[in-house]
């Protein structure tokens, strides 16, 4: 199997989870849709990212772009769980969106490959996972292995922990060797894979609707 057949399972190894969600879109419970929706984006970002690094060599514009999507679509299923405290919400996508802005065109180019808001973003993420985390331990009474909800946030905090730990060394560039930080890289690059397969499987977890009856 040669690199290029490698790189393409790799990518698109989120598919799974994008097929699994299209056929239970319908029957889930609403209330995780967002997480969906981020799915099905990654899907298109990945394919985006793929065709324009094999034509015009960059995918950074598009992949710039896609993580502040990502933000705004992770903020707003965590809402859809907690339901609490909307201002909340609204000032972080607020001050996401302007550190977003500042990374992209003040301190840096849209064209680049930029840290700044990803470890921003990664940071927040983390926090609210590990916050789900503890309510669902106290609270959820069955088992957790089969909660979808705990699949996801325990994902979130292995993926993005790791996706804050390697962005902040290429923001600050703390001078790492080019061969250690491509490494560093490439460890990203499977805890993603990695993600992608607990994702499709948080997926078959995701509770159903409860069908209406009227009582007898």
């Amino acid at each position: 199997m040669n690199i290029f057949i490698i790189d393409i399972v790799i990518n698109f190894s989120i598919v799974i989870a994008a097929i699994i969600g299209v056929i239970r879109f319908k029957s889930v419970l609403a209330a995780y849709h967002p997480f969906l929706f981020l799915i099905w984006l990654g899907l298109l970002n990945e394919t985006l990212s793929i065709i324009l690094i094999y034509t015009v060599k960059s995918n950074a514009v598009n992949s710039n772009t896609f993580v502040l999507l990502e933000y705004a679509l992770i903020l707003l299923q965590f809402y859809r769980w907690n339901g609490n405290s909307r201002k909340k919400y609204y000032w972080l996508a607020c001050f996401g969106f302007a550190v977003w802005i500042a990374d992209n065109f003040i301190i840096n180019t849209i064209t680049e490959n930029n840290s700044l808001f990803r470890v921003f973003y990664s940071f927040v993420i983390v926090f609210f996972s590990i916050d789900q985390v503890n309510k669902i331990i106290i609270f959820e009474k069955g088992s957790l292995l089969k909660n979808a909800m705990f699949i996801i946030c325990i994902t979130f905090l292995f993926y993005y922990g790791c996706n804050a730990f390697v962005e902040a060394f290429n923001m600050f560039h703390v001078g790492l060797s080019d061969g250690l930080l491509e490494n560093l890289w490439i460890i990203l690059y499977f805890v993603n894979f990695i993600a992608n397969l607990i994702y499709a499987l948080a997926i078959l977890c995701i509770p159903t609707k409860q069908k209406f009856t009227f009582p007898c």
